[in-house]
């Protein structure tokens, strides 16, 4: 009867995410969406469980057990749908924005809390991409990534503290044995849910701010805020289990498919 359950509850899914998908085509005229907002699964109030590709399931993350900071960073798939769409521009906004243009991660960002984008140059207030060269972050790769930075938490300095006894005794020895090979693994995955951690909390303080320029013209803006679903660490932390043990055809599979972490509500302009 679970099982039933929980596949109708897909099917349901699916067929909604399908219709909305339906009636954003049928529109006339100039139109757009975020994708892993539009093809979600709705809910309240304007929230959708997002696509698990809006977070292509890998993070990055740098900081030591004596580092004041921890600093995280990932691809977002913020690719969209619409039609007559010249270009789309992007940005952040919130308290915890750092927006000051150019600056590289060397120059003092590692030292402060909050959340900005960063280009290959340096971090931007807001960059644009034509319509049809928008980049999918989990197929391609991309040089538009999240950076969040925030202090850095006891359990966190904990773990940062086991990798490095551990990649000390494992430098001074011989070839690492399997079994220091697993605990490194392991304690990386738990690192890995820790940074999905502040990520989600920067991200919850900003809002996704992105303006559809028209071939007449026109333009038009959409606000995105940001949530996560129930449950989200334990979620990524059994994805991450089940990537380790997995044979590598599985594991491949699972990697790029990553589970919905996230949750979007479209604000009222």
């Amino acid at each position: 009867m679970r099982a039933g359950a929980v596949a109708a509850g897909s099917v349901a899914a699916f067929l909604g995410a399908s219709a909305l998908m339906n009636r954003l085509a049928d529109k006339e005229g100039n139109w757009f969406a975020l994708t892993a907002y539009a093809e979600g699964t709705g809910g309240e109030d304007n929230t959708h469980l997002a696509l698990g590709r809006l977070f292509n399931g890998t993070l990055g993350w740098s900081g030591g057990p004596e580092s004041e900071f921890i600093m995280v960073n990932t691809v977002l798939d913020l690719t969209c749908t619409g039609a007559n769409v010249r270009t789309i521009t992007y940005s952040l906004e919130g308290d915890n924005v750092i927006a000051e243009q150019g600056l590289r991660m060397e120059s003092g960002l590692a030292s402060r809390q909050g959340i900005w984008i960063h280009w290959p140059g340096g971090s931007v207030q807001s960059y644009t991409v034509p319509y049809d060269e928008q980049v999918r972050a989990d197929t391609t790769g991309s040089d538009y990534r999240v950076y969040a930075n925030a202090p850095l938490g006891d359990e966190m300095r904990g773990l940062l503290a086991q990798m490095q006894d551990l990649h000390d005794a494992i430098s001074t020895g011989d070839e690492p044995s399997e079994d220091q090979l697993g605990q490194m693994a392991e304690l990386s995955d738990r690192g890995s849910v820790c940074a999905l951690e502040v990520l989600a909390t920067e991200l919850e303080r900003a809002t996704l701010v992105m303006t559809a320029d028209f071939s007449d013209g026109s333009a038009q803006t959409k606000r995105y805020a940001f949530s996560t679903r129930e449950g989200y660490a334990q979620i990524y932390a059994s994805h991450l289990e089940e990537m380790a043990s997995a044979e590598p055809e599985r594991a491949e599979a699972l990697r790029t498919n990553p589970p919905s972490l996230f949750c979007l509500t479209e604000l009222a302009e």
